[in-house]
């Protein structure tokens, strides 16, 4: 059975919608514990918080194994939905620095998994040093990159360039990102998607999968000699009640399916599936909800 080691923070939540307010465990680490206990496969947490929260841990499945890392603070987030557009989100933070270090992972056996899920929320949780140490192992690394990019500004959390995010892609197979961020990162505004998921895999991963909300996601891979493009529709669900770590869910429902098929078109409609259910329900995907 395959298992996967998932590193970044859990964080304090605050969901708004326009007709609901309610706080919430959160970070990628939550949402994607949860896809992997739903499909009954292996998985390890590795995660920042302070040891004042740590009731959050028991927030996730039952089958999890955690490892927290306690820190001074737990990162805070505020989802902000005005209009009930899981499109459109404005969101803000207390976001304290609480790197993951290589002497944090000495202890781990590395070697029992299969992949590795990385899931920083801001650009301090896994520094490059710590990526370096990870990537000794020869295990596949898949990154969700968004906390790269974030910064606040005026109390809200905006998308900034990531300025070296060609040291950091050199380590990466597999790169989880947003239409928005992918732009950013690379500072073009009017490229189509398929120059710019080329240029991001130029600089080290197999495959780039860029989500679009509503507009489905779409997939570069190296597959191919000259590389295989692939649009994913979105399966859109029966009733919106909660996207909020929506593309956390993508990445990890994508992963699984990876270790089962060389495919990426075939992933990315199970991971479309699997997000479909999250997104009918209130928080990380459960089962018999």
């Amino acid at each position: 059975m395959a298992k996967f080691l998932i590193i970044g923070p859990l964080t304090r939540d605050r969901i708004v919608k326009k007709d609901s307010e309610y706080q919430s465990i959160g970070g990628a680490v939550y949402y994607q514990s949860a896809v992997f206990s739903y499909l009954g496969i292996d998985n390890t947490v590795i995660t920042t918080l302070a040891e004042k929260d740590k009731d959050l841990v028991d927030d996730l499945p039952e089958a999890t194994e955690v490892i927290p890392i306690y820190t001074d603070s737990t990162m805070e987030f505020q989802n902000i939905y005005p209009n009930n557009n899981p499109n459109y989100r404005i969101q803000k933070a207390f976001i304290p620095e609480n790197p993951i270090r290589p002497e944090n992972l000495f202890n781990i056996d590395l070697k029992v998994f299969d992949a590795l899920l990385l899931c920083p929320l801001s650009s301090t949780d896994i520094p490059l040093n710590t990526l370096k140490y990870l990537a000794q192992w020869n295990i596949p690394i898949y990154l969700g990159a968004q906390g790269y990019l974030r910064h606040k500004e005026n109390g809200k959390v905006v998308l900034k360039p990531w300025y070296n995010y060609k040291k950091f892609l050199n380590f990466i197979q597999l790169l989880f990102i947003d239409e928005m961020e992918a732009s950013i990162i690379l500072g073009v505004s009017d490229e189509g998607c398929g120059e710019v998921t080329r240029k991001l895999s130029s600089f080290g991963p197999e495959e780039v999968i860029v989500t679009r909300g509503d507009q489905g996601v779409f997939i570069y891979s190296k597959k191919d000699v000259n590389g295989n493009f692939y649009h994913v529709p979105a399966i859109h669900p029966h009733k919106i009640i909660d996207p909020t770590g929506l593309g956390d869910t993508f990445m990890a429902a994508y992963a699984a399916r990876r270790i089962e098929s060389d495919d990426p078109e075939d992933c990315g409609i199970f991971a479309s599936r699997i997000s479909s259910l999250k997104m009918e329900q209130k928080g990380a995907l459960k089962l018999n909800d």
